[in-house]
């Protein structure tokens, strides 16, 4: 895993081109995401990726159902 795959909130939504309310609603349904302690999270883009296409998901300008 290089530095490049792990991306923070702000990078990973500007990756996949989406809001910040879509965000927060694929965190909600269960997106991957990793954690060391309490500090804040980070994701790995290629995980997000499958994640999304698993759950149904499909990218055209936008990832939407």
């Amino acid at each position: 895993m290089t530095k490049d795959n792990i991306l923070n909130a702000k990078d990973l939504m500007s990756q996949l081109n989406i809001s910040t309310t879509r965000f927060y609603q694929f965190l909600h349904y269960g997106m991957p995401y990793h954690q060391i302690g309490n500090g804040r999270k980070y994701y790995i883009l290629s995980e997000v990726k499958v994640w999304l296409k698993k759950t149904g998901y499909h990218q055209e300008k936008t990832w939407t159902k």
